[in-house]
């Protein structure tokens, strides 16, 4: 699902860039923190969302790939290029010059990060503090 929704947290100021011919290319995109329970999400996760994107990853393709923290934001590395999503909350997530492998996918105008649970329960935690939107918890 693209766009608002009930349980989709706007990032709102995030900017997102392509790297294309060795420089970055700042592209119309929105960011949201999806939270798991709400609108079709099985797990919380973070949609960008940008037709654009699509060229990057094919509507239900995907596979693991690095997830760096960069300055005020994260960077996607695929093999042909890399992404840039750039908000200073994504450095709860992941510190500069910290480092995950997880998993990357296409959908319909954009694409998702369907991060390990350790960052899950990061994002889970601005969700709560930043948004004051309750996450649903685990069942044991």
């Amino acid at each position: 699902m693209t766009g608002p929704a009930i349980g989709k947290l706007p990032l709102r100021g995030a900017r997102v860039s392509i790297l294309e011919s060795g420089k970055f290319r700042e592209i119309e995109a929105e960011v949201y923190i999806h939270v798991k329970g709400y609108s079709l999400a099985r797990v919380t996760h973070l949609d960008i969302e940008s037709p654009e994107l699509n060229r990057v990853y094919p509507i239900k393709g995907g596979s693991f790939l690095p997830i760096i923290g960069i300055r005020n934001g994260i960077e996607i590395r695929t093999r042909k290029t890399r992404i840039r999503i750039v908000h200073p909350l994504l450095n709860e997530v992941l510190n500069v010059g910290e480092y995950t492998r997880t998993w990357v996918g296409g959908k319909i105008g954009g694409i998702y990060i369907g991060f390990r649970k350790g960052e899950v329960e990061k994002l889970e935690k601005i969700c709560e503090e930043y948004f004051k939107f309750p996450v649903k918890k685990r069942s044991k």
